[in-house]
Order: C-alpha cells, then structure tokens, then sequence
C-alpha cells in the first residue's frame, strides 16, 4: 500500500489578473500561487517522490514539495481554440457553446482533447507514477484533468482548489479516494 497525494497547483499568474481557459497555456504560478505552495508542503507528510506535469505552475508548486520527476501526461486537458482565451474573450466568440458548457461542463471545446481521453492519459500516467516510487508519492497536475480521475475513483464532480492535496491510497494496482485533508 502506498499513500499518493494528488496536488493541484498553485494560483497562475493570470496576465493583467484576467482569468483564462488554461488549458496547455504555460503560466507560472503568481506570489500568493507560491505561498500557497509554500504552505501546502510545509503540512504534506514526508513521500518518496514528487511527479509533475511540465508546465510552469505544476512544476513550481511541486518544488515546494522536493525534486520533481517531470511525466509529460500528467498535463492538463488541451483547451482547443479556447486555450489561452480570457471567458471574456470565449464568451464573446463562441456565446452558444459558453453557455451550454455552464450546463454541461463536459461537451468538447472545438479542437479539444475529450474528457475520455485525457482521463485515459492521465489515469495511465498516475499507474506509472505508482509503479516508479517506491514509497508513498506526491503527484501536481491540473484542475480539470483531476476531477476527472477524481470523479471515475466514485467522488462528487468538482475540481479541487488551487495547492488543495487529495488524498488517496494506491493497492493491488488500484487507487481509492481516502478523506480530504485541509489545505492552506
């Protein structure tokens, strides 16, 4: 049995502090995104490895927890054309799909990686991960791609808050949810 702690990164630095679709968009994290990093390693318990996703402000916040192991699948779903779009922007060019994603946040962005497939991508990436540390395991990745994996282990749709650490067991090549702990 080993224990994982699945990590969503820190606040981005959001050009101008306008919210956008990131998606593969690299941004790093803004100076609350590093505290809150900051925090949240200051209560992880101790892990054997650190597994990230490439990007800019998964990588920082899980430098706050050690030396990150980089796994290319760990990245978060491709936005499509939205990628990068402030909602104003999106809301503005695509009025009709922007509303009805407000209904049903799973229809596919134009151009998008589908929900079943980053789930695929990602679920094979966190048995990678299992398989390579020897011990318990910390793994920052992205909001979206998380509640996904977190919503096919049986837990209500919701994507965690920004450096909130989910806490899960992995056994017998299965991952099962365990309580949330606090966050900073």
């Amino acid at each position: 049995m080993k224990r994982v702690y699945l990590i969503r990164h820190g606040l981005p630095d959001f050009p101008q502090g306008q919210r956008m679709c990131l998606g593969r968009t690299d941004l790093p994290l803004s100076a609350t995104g590093l505290a809150q990093a900051r925090d949240m390693a200051a209560s992880l318990p101790p892990v054997s490895a650190v597994f990230s996703s490439p990007l800019q402000r998964a990588l920082q916040t899980a430098r706050a927890i050690g030396s990150p192991i980089v796994v290319e699948d760990l990245q978060e779903l491709f936005a499509g054309d939205w990628d990068g779009l402030l909602f104003s922007e999106i809301q503005q060019r695509y009025p009709e799909l922007y509303a009805a994603r407000g209904i049903t946040p799973g229809l596919p962005l134009p151009n998008g990686e589908s929900d079943e497939s980053g789930l695929h991508r990602f679920s094979l990436a966190m048995k990678r991960a299992a398989a390579m540390a020897y011990g318990d395991f910390a793994v920052v990745s992205h909001g979206g791609v998380i509640r996904l994996f977190l919503r096919s282990l049986g837990a209500q749709p919701r994507k965690p808050a920004y450096a909130e650490v989910v806490p899960l067991i992995y056994e017998n090549g299965t991952f099962i949810l365990q309580e949330e702990i606090p966050h900073a």
